[in-house]
């Protein structure tokens, strides 16, 4: 759905002039989300994740076919938060999963580590 309500959040296609939208394509989030930027990869480190609380909307520039700070953000997931192990997890829906999933179906669903979300988690942001 790119106008109207899902699950109660207004949506919208691109920037939103009221920003009280939130955008319907991970790259349009990354830009024009209503709420406020926590954290931003630079290029040398991705955003601190000490900074995140559950609910933030992680951004990932997830494809390997480019890796530059000014790449275009390709996948937003939703912090949980800390799991009993003490890894931060996350929410998103995956091709390999078929849709939602916290579990580690197309790559671990943690923002810590070495893994390929881990690696390119591009934004945080909190609405």
């Amino acid at each position: 759905m790119v106008y109207g309500h899902h699950l109660g959040v207004p949506m919208a296609a691109g920037a939103d002039a009221s920003g009280t939208r939130l955008p319907r394509k991970s790259r349009d989030m990354a830009e024009h989300a209503p709420g406020v930027h926590v954290d931003r990869t630079d290029g040398t480190a991705p955003p601190a994740a000490a900074l995140l609380q559950p609910g933030d909307l992680v951004l990932f520039n997830a494809d390997s076919g480019d890796d530059t700070v000014s790449a275009t953000v390709d996948h937003v997931g939703i912090h949980l938060g800390v799991d009993a192990a003490g890894a931060r997890r996350f929410l998103s829906s995956r091709k390999t999963g078929d849709g939602p999933t916290m579990a580690d179906l197309g790559g671990a669903s943690l923002l810590d580590g070495t893994g390929v979300y881990a690696r390119s988690l591009h934004t945080v942001h909190r609405l």
